[in-house]
């Protein structure tokens, strides 16, 4: 099982974009310790939530926002819960983190 990433790259972050196996673009992100996985595509217009590289999250850390249009998703489950896609919600990526700390694709 290859690894996509390690929980330490979220040490100092929260939040990292990368390229899965597959080629689709993905983000991490940990709130409140716990980590989850999302396909970097808004359900708004389908582009890449982040304008920056690895700034997924709004100012406070709580939430998940599309830097293009402002929605906000929750990080547990990726529902939009303000902004122009309200009702949908990310596509989640379902990983597992083994006893090392590296984020493999849940099988």
């Amino acid at each position: 099982m290859t690894a996509i990433a390690h929980r330490s790259q979220l040490d100092s972050t929260a939040a990292l974009g990368l390229r899965l196996p597959d080629g689709r673009e993905a983000f991490l992100v940990r709130v409140h310790g716990r980590i989850t996985a999302f396909e970097n595509r808004c359900p708004h217009q389908g582009i890449g939530l982040d304008f920056q590289p690895n700034v997924f999250l709004e100012p406070g850390g709580e939430l998940i926002q599309c830097s293009m249009h402002g929605a906000l998703f929750l990080p547990e489950s990726g529902e939009c819960v303000f902004g122009p896609c309200q009702g949908r919600a990310l596509v989640p990526v379902a990983i597992h983190i083994d006893g090392d700390g590296q984020i493999h694709l849940a099988e």
